[in-house]
């Protein structure tokens, strides 16, 4: 089968959970001029071949030619519109990745598009892009914080284009690093020699285990967040940041779209449990004084799944003191993705 080796990779990436967590990441494989993406809400560790989504390349390239509208909302409404008709046929129930045109982008056969909290660590990081600059050469692309959609399409391809050679790395400054090659081994060398030229740099590393919940705290907090349940995080780091809400500070600005997406925008800081007063922010984590992290929701699969994701945080805040300190997603875009349509989609699909 032709889609094999792309689904034999996502696989492999998916069920690494230092690589990918929830629905974060995607992958891609082109031949014969069509694309074939992870869908949208699909998982890479239990992905198959009839998960991946078929489109016209070409079509996918003329969206870099047009003149969209400078509305967020009217623009990305009209890009999903054209990303949608470049499927082929037969591919009309299923939604491509809403980065399927990053992945187009580049030329090489195989992409992979990962989140780890290492590499993340540099690109939400004070000193990230220079720092890139002389760890990996000018060959590694970096593409500034932006919109994503059209705009960090469009923005992407601005950057590659300004290389002497095809890129095969590029890295997003709050979000993540794609690799391209033309076999499955050129992945697995790139991303392995970034992660290798990363740890050499970090001066401290999270510890995130170890740890027995408090089922009678949690209890308390899900109560007060009038959620159905709650899970704890109180290892060293979790402990570290809860001290104090000057110590929590690198955790109450998101570092990601993921962090949006699984956790909510903003955590609650609080000194004890009674002490909780919920928002209409819908908020997900409560960072108790001296107890550690929690995570709510609606059920054991939710809440679970939103402290996996904000345990990613605290490690990208751990990793990023090695360069030069946090650095967050401003105002404008974290309000973007909480009104953006397809966050919105992937997060009813996890």
């Amino acid at each position: 089968m032709k889609l094999d080796a792309l689904v034999e990779f996502s696989n492999r990436y998916g069920a690494n959970p230092a690589l990918v967590l929830a629905g974060g990441g995607n992958t891609s494989m082109k031949e014969s001029g069509i694309l074939y993406v992870k869908g949208s809400g699909t998982a890479l560790a239990t992905i198959t071949a009839d998960g991946f989504v078929a489109l016209d390349i070409a079509a996918l390239h003329e969206t870099l030619k047009k003149d969209y509208p400078a509305d967020d909302k009217a623009r990305e409404a009209a890009f999903l519109a054209d990303v949608t008709a470049a499927k082929l046929p037969g591919q009309e129930k299923k939604r491509p990745s809403v980065e399927a045109l990053l992945h187009s982008i580049f030329p090489q056969k195989y992409v992979l598009h990962l989140h780890p909290a290492l590499v993340n660590g540099l690109t939400c990081s004070q000193n990230g892009e220079e720092t890139a600059k002389t760890l990996f050469g000018p060959d590694v692309v970096w593409v500034p914080a932006c919109r994503p959609g059209y705009v960090l399409g469009a923005l992407m391809q601005k950057r590659m284009a300004q290389s002497e050679k095809a890129v095969d790395t590029v890295l997003l400054e709050n979000h993540g690093v794609f690799f391209a090659a033309d076999t499955v081994e050129g992945l697995d060398t790139l991303l392995r020699g970034m992660l290798e030229k990363l740890e050499k740099q970090v001066q401290q590393f999270p510890e995130i285990a170890g740890t027995v919940s408090d089922e009678a705290l949690c209890a308390a907090v899900a109560e007060k967040m009038g959620r159905a349940c709650a899970c704890m995080s109180c290892g060293p780091t979790a402990l570290a940041f809860s001290r104090s809400k000057e110590a929590a500070a690198p955790l109450l600005t998101p570092f990601t779209p993921d962090h949006i997406v699984y956790c909510g925008a903003f955590p609650i800081w609080a000194d004890a449990a009674e002490a909780i007063v919920p928002t209409d922010a819908k908020n997900v984590i409560v960072i108790l004084k001296d107890k550690g992290i929690f995570a709510v929701g609606d059920n054991e699969k939710a809440a679970r799944n939103a402290m996996t994701v904000f345990e990613d945080a605290c490690k990208i805040a751990v990793y990023a003191r090695s360069f030069g300190g946090p650095k967050h997603m401003s105002e404008d875009l974290v309000e973007f993705i909480l009104n953006w349509e397809a966050e919105s989609y992937r997060k009813s699909k996890g």
